[in-house]
């Protein structure tokens, strides 16, 4: 283990969940370990202004949503319900420094040093730590091997910039408003603006998701998106599919205006008190200098990599967002892990990509893992397939929430499970039965033997795995 000042056997550029728990991992196996975090706090995106302050809101409005329109049934009654949204708002603070002193004292407690600045290469083996605001050199770092994790951010076409005096946000200043809109736009049909979307739909403002694809969440099994599309209208959500904008533009100093063409050449304008832009997003790798290394990147700015994550300079390895493929948290905790491992000489098993899952925390929850049915279609598998409606579980009815499903797919000839995708409550916790089954290739029939316990929402899995092996339902 390295021993002289500022020469570490591993830095880590980038503070976010694929970076910290990097870190953490490369102690525990005996590195000198330094991370490198341009921004005050740690956590990067998902901490800071992602994941977690986004499912703050989203249970609190949801439980706004509920004591409105679902706790009379329970005989449990207000006389004047009402929200605070700045409390709402300082509670989501609140949890976001919580978890952000958590990961500070575990890089205290991995002895894990802290650079603030940005990382900029020089050499294969020389960082230099920059200030964020001047460029100016505020440190050296000598390492033997480097992962970038610097992550991503939100996509903005060249002609228009995030900015909420101009009422145009991302994903970021939407989650610090101090207002709720009347009228949101949202461009983009996908996961974060479907999640956003619901948040202010809950609590007063009114919704239009504007989406340039036919479906909303396309890359996902199409019986999910028809499914999420009549809850959301059921909320009074609009939702605006085959649209293309053409211009966005700040109509007064209260209102937005979103011109648009459908597919079909008919023209629309949209007029809102926000615009929500959330249409992907883009590699986060400036000021990083990989041209010094000549580092290569596709033309969108990913870093490539091979299989064992590792960039064309051999001891520098990239993961997360910065290099493209699914862009959500656990991806990139899994592939931090393996690029560790496989620093010290370990033979890690490689991440299985197909079998991510992905969960949207809508009321209710959506989540998928596999293959969706579009994608078995593609590929000439013969497939059986098992639909197992929510409304019908005895746990779904008492907890209020009868909508959605558990879609079960399975290979026609040997039964092995391809893909699953549920629509209801809890659905992102209970994907992880259909992870695990998968990666070890159960059979629905596997599933089905599997003795569920009652009543649970995961009597679904069971029901649908009969509907796969024998065409039949116990309690349809």
């Amino acid at each position: 283990m390295n021993k002289i000042n500022n020469l570490y056997d591993l830095v880590i550029i980038g503070s976010g969940p694929g970076g910290y728990i990097s870190a953490i991992r490369a102690s525990q196996l005996g590195l000198r370990t330094a991370i490198i975090e341009k921004y005050q706090e740690l956590g990067g995106t998902c901490l800071n202004v992602g994941c977690i302050p986004s499912k703050s809101l989203l249970d609190s409005s949801k439980y706004f949503l509920l004591a409105k329109n679902n706790y009379s049934s329970h005989g449990i009654f207000f006389e004047k319900l009402s929200f605070d949204f700045s409390k709402m708002m300082s509670r989501k603070n609140e949890i976001v420094n919580s978890i952000n002193n958590g990961i500070k004292y575990l890089m205290k407690k991995n002895k894990i040093d802290l650079y603030q600045g940005i990382g900029s290469f020089q050499t294969e083996n020389l960082l230099f730590v920059k200030d964020k605001q001047s460029l100016q050199k505020k440190n050296e770092i000598q390492f033997q091997y480097c992962i970038i994790s610097t992550g991503s951010k939100p996509l903005c076409p060249p002609h228009l910039s995030f900015d909420i005096k101009n009422r145009i946000c991302s994903s970021t200043e939407i989650l610090n408003l101090k207002e709720i809109p009347k009228k949101l736009i949202i461009i983009g049909g996908g996961i974060i603006g479907l999640e956003l979307g619901s948040i202010f739909n809950r609590l007063g403002s009114k919704i239009i998701i504007i989406e340039s694809k036919d479906k909303i969440i396309s890359n996902m099994d199409h019986s999910l998106s028809q499914e999420m599309k009549k809850i959301l209208e059921k909320s009074s959500i609009q939702i605006e599919t085959s649209l293309s904008v053409i211009n966005i533009f700040k109509e007064n100093h209260k209102e937005i205006s979103v011109h648009a063409k459908y597919h079909n050449g008919k023209k629309v304008n949209f007029i809102g008190n926000y615009c929500l832009l959330s249409i992907g997003r883009t590699p986060y790798t400036k000021n990083l200098d990989l041209e010094n290394l000549n580092i290569k990147m596709d033309k969108k700015g990913f870093i490539f990599v091979n299989d064992n994550l590792q960039t064309s300079v051999k001891n520098i390895y990239a993961i997360g967002d910065v290099i493209g493929g699914k862009m959500l948290a656990h991806k990139a905790e899994e592939e931090g892990l393996y690029a560790v491992e496989h620093i010290v000489g370990k033979k890690p098993p490689k991440l299985n990509y197909d079998l991510i899952p992905s969960i949207i925390y809508t009321y209710p929850e959506v989540a998928s893992v596999g293959l969706s049915e579009n994608e078995i279609q593609k590929d000439n598998i013969e497939y059986n397939i098992g639909i197992f409606p929510m409304k019908i579980l005895g746990r779904a009815h008492t907890s209020g929430c009868t909508d959605g499903f558990l879609k079960m797919i399975s290979d026609k000839k040997t039964d092995e499970i391809l893909g699953v995708h549920i629509i209801g409550d809890h659905a992102g916790d209970m994907i992880m039965e259909a992870s695990i089954a998968m990666e070890f290739r159960s059979s629905s029939e596997d599933i089905y033997r599997i003795c569920h316990p009652h009543p649970t929402f995961s009597e679904a899995f069971k029901e649908a795995a009969l509907l796969n092996f024998e065409n039949r339902s116990i309690h349809m």
